[in-house]
């Protein structure tokens, strides 16, 4: 029997950082702001995230005690 793998996610965290930081370098804030974008939008996550939900007719509530006037 074979002991699991463990898996160091501060290390794929630095590993992910320092290849955007790469990517990103000399580059304009403005290049820096598109490129970001543009990967977010490949993502599937940021897809389902940005997907417009359909909107749910609002439910009003009414305070306890309260009564609307009829006159």
């Amino acid at each position: 029997m074979t002991k699991p793998e463990t898996l160091d996610c501060v290390a794929v965290k630095r590993r992910a950082q320092r290849a955007l930081a790469k990517a990103l370098a000399g580059k304009s804030p403005d290049e820096q702001a598109k490129m970001l974008r543009d990967r977010a939008a490949q993502e599937p996550l940021w897809k389902k995230l940005s997907k417009p939900r359909a909107k749910r007719p609002r439910k009003t509530v009414r305070t306890p005690g309260k009564r609307r006037s009829t006159g």
